[in-house]
């Protein structure tokens, strides 16, 4: 932290972006975790001509909820500081003359959001707005698919026994 309070404005932005790690993992293991559920998921939609079974709904669902989440948390992330990107998405400049001061900036993982507040009251998150319900009603949607699958699965034994 001393070594960043010596260097100038300019080398700070490029290097104490203030990221979170966790959302950066997050990124980085569910674009894989995505590539990989769509390649399990794909063969049987292509081989399969007759309705989609309520396992495989639910693998979509979640997976879909999973690729939302990681959208949102790759609205978190800034390539420089957050006192540079909110005046930038505020104002369209980093520096402008005459504006409040920044108060506070928060990053949060659940639910997903980044926000940026001013001494005038006014606060913008950087994640849209949908992002969060379509995450909850995807995973509701999983949750009631996979329930579904279970269901009829252990119906299906006890009328082969």
């Amino acid at each position: 932290m001393l070594l960043t309070a010596a260097l100038s404005p300019a080398v700070r932005l490029a290097t104490d972006t203030g990221q979170n790690p966790v959302s950066m993992l997050i990124v980085i293991v569910a674009v894989p975790a995505l590539l990989g559920l769509g390649a399990y998921l794909l063969p049987p939609f292509v081989t399969r001509r007759s309705a989609v079974t309520w396992r495989d709904v639910a693998v979509l669902c979640g997976t879909a909820a999973l690729a939302v989440y990681a959208y949102g948390v790759l609205c978190c992330l800034r390539l420089e500081s957050a006192y540079h990107a909110c005046m930038i998405e505020r104002y369209g400049r980093p520096e402008m003359p005459g504006t409040p001061p920044l108060t506070s900036n928060h990053d949060s993982l659940i639910p997903v959001s980044s926000t940026c507040t001013w001494a005038d009251g006014r606060t913008l998150d950087f994640v849209p707005w949908v992002v969060n319900p379509a995450v909850v009603v995807l995973l509701l949607a999983a949750v009631a698919s996979g329930a579904v699958a279970v269901r009829r699965r252990a119906e299906a034994g006890r009328r082969a026994e």
